[in-house]
């Protein structure tokens, strides 16, 4: 059996459903600290994207900047679950959760004012380091690795494989 995974329709669909995550939050990477250690950029860049495709939703959520030390921006948010499970699994701690359905599903706190500043969640936590696109950020910690240091100026997302922009 031959298996194609890198063939011109399948990069095409796969270009597809990136753009789709970009015009579905307010992913501006020329403005955004996470640029060049952002997995969605970088697949962005593999998969050949040029442009969104797509008209732009533009989605009102709600930014958190209630922690002193964290923010959350659910705009970003592509809904991956990685701090879900990171915060659950790795921090034992169920800061965050998913709810709703489809295009109504978001990032939620679980804390009794659904803020950051009254979870349980720390800068050691992983949960506050995993997310891909820059949705959770440590404040007053951005743009601080220059262009040509960040993680996918050194090398494409298929060579780093698996590690998150925070481990390189």
């Amino acid at each position: 059996m031959v298996v194609e995974n890198l063939s011109d329709a399948i990069q095409q669909l796969r270009s597809r459903l990136v753009q789709m995550l970009f015009v579905e939050g307010n992913h501006f990477c020329p403005s955004c600290e996470r640029s060049g250690n952002c997995q969605l950029q970088a697949v962005a860049y593999f998969v050949g994207m040029q442009d969104s495709h797509f008209a732009h939703i533009y989605p009102q959520r709600e930014l958190d900047a209630s922690h002193p030390e964290i923010l959350l921006d659910r705009d970003r948010c592509i809904q991956c679950e990685l701090c879900v499970r990171a915060s659950r699994e790795l921090d034992g701690k169920h800061v965050f959760a998913l709810t709703g359905r489809g295009g109504k599903t978001q990032l939620v706190v679980d804390a009794p004012s659904g803020l950051l500043k009254d979870s349980t969640l720390t800068t050691s936590d992983r949960a506050a380091h995993v997310c891909p696109v820059g949705a959770i950020l440590i404040k007053r910690q951005g743009y601080t690795r220059p262009i040509g240091e960040r993680l996918y100026d050194q090398a494409t997302i298929a060579c780093v494989g698996h590690h998150q922009p925070d481990e390189a």
